[in-house]
């Protein structure tokens, strides 16, 4: 699976955005117009950056109003393309995305909007591109996923496809069944965002609201298998419009972005094992048996251990290769105790060990899930509890029974 993210998804420079969705793991990115606007760099300084992060630039983003227009308009905003063609070639770029007309529509004539999406796509061909055509969900005449399929079906152009949203789809309550039967070689993009239960206009809704899979209402894997089944093989997006994501430190949003889409792949793959995207499978989840073990750290032994002593603990012995790790006990739980030294230092909670019925599987889907793990030597006859860090940056252990 080729996964990406819109850079209006994260925080910060277009620059820290690059850096950040290459860090958390992603194969490429749609750049969002306004994020190059405002950047320092050229096109050209923002092509070479992306290679040297290893990411592809996916989808240029978005182009707006461009059929459903008389056809003066039209010659004027084609001309508009031609520009961002043109940028595209310094990007380095292929694919635009092409939104329905909801601000200067005027023409309601599906014939109309064929001709002009395919003289929009010789358009493209010219420059070595492609346009991916969305339904907005308050487009004024196009608003379906269906209705823009069946657009750049009659347009038959091999430059013209279409980009499915989720958000617009599933805002207005369509069934996404209909993708399973469309020609995979005519979807030419796939962006995924999930938004809790609202009681608000669409448009705001997909301004301000919109979360990653898994995080909200939508049933994203019904979704998706619908796209697995018509046999998409192309980038599956994350195109986010949220406030606190934008505020949010841009590396941790990213690995959370990247996590939600390998979750919703592995639910995707359990329903279409056969699909082309190649998604991967995660280990199976495992409910937690109990806790094992918590572990505080603290520069004030003598306090922690008289408050210990207090609640009925005992000292129940000393790490073998570590001495500045205490088990402290009473009946069936463990409280291990680091000691920093007499530094005064506050007592904190460092780390938790939860006991489940395969700890390497645990581990593996943790870190599968983009879950750090925890540098730490294991010595002889020492059980290896595959720790990793929690996004507060505590520390999981994973213990067997």
């Amino acid at each position: 699976m080729r996964s990406s993210i819109a850079t209006v998804c994260l925080s910060g420079t277009l620059a820290e955005k690059l850096r950040a969705a290459a860090d958390a793991g992603f194969d490429g990115v749609e750049i969002f117009e306004q994020d190059l606007i405002v950047s320092p760099h050229s096109p050209e300084q923002i092509r070479e950056r992306a290679a040297e992060l290893g990411l592809t630039l996916d989808l240029f983003q978005p182009f707006r109003d461009l059929l459903s227009v008389e056809e003066d308009i039209f010659r004027d905003n084609l001309r508009r393309l031609e520009s961002k063609f043109q940028l595209m070639q310094r990007l380095g770029m292929d694919q635009i995305l092409v939104c329905s007309n909801v601000a200067t529509a005027t023409v309601d004539d599906d014939e109309v909007r064929v001709d002009q999406l395919r003289r929009a796509g010789e358009l493209a061909a010219r420059y070595g591109c492609f346009i991916s055509y969305e339904a907005l969900a308050w487009g004024k005449y196009v608003n379906t996923y269906q209705h823009a399929y069946d657009l750049v079906v009659k347009a038959d152009h091999p430059n013209v496809g279409t980009c499915l949203d989720s958000f617009h789809i599933l805002s207005r309550g369509d069934d996404p069944s209909g993708i399973a039967d469309m020609d995979p070689d005519k979807i030419f993009f796939l962006q995924l965002a999930d938004a809790p239960t609202m009681e608000m206009g669409i448009l705001p809704w997909s301004r301000h609201h919109r979360v990653f899979p898994g995080e909200g209402d939508f049933d994203l894997k019904n979704f998706m298998e619908q796209v697995a089944k018509s046999g998409y093989n192309g980038p599956v997006s994350l195109e986010i419009f949220n406030d606190e994501f934008r505020e949010a430190e841009v590396g941790r949003t990213a690995i959370d972005g990247l996590r939600s889409l390998i979750w919703l792949a592995d639910k995707t793959a359990a329903r279409v094992p056969d699909s082309p995207l190649e998604l991967p499978k995660l280990a199976d989840a495992q409910s937690p048996r109990g806790f094992d073990f918590v572990e505080l750290r603290t520069g004030r032994l003598g306090e922690v251990t008289k408050a210990l002593h207090q609640l009925g603990f005992r000292l129940g012995g000393y790490h073998q290769s570590k001495p500045d790790f205490q088990a402290w006990v009473q009946g069936d739980v463990r409280i291990i105790v680091e000691d920093e030294g007499s530094t005064g230092g506050a007592t904190e909670l460092t780390g938790l060990g939860v006991i489940v019925d395969d700890a390497t599987a645990a581990a593996e889907r943790a870190t599968a899930l983009k879950a750090t793990p925890v540098p730490r030597m294991t010595g002889e006859d020492e059980e290896d509890l595959h720790p990793v860090f929690t996004p507060d940056g505590s520390e999981l252990y994973f213990c067997g029974p």
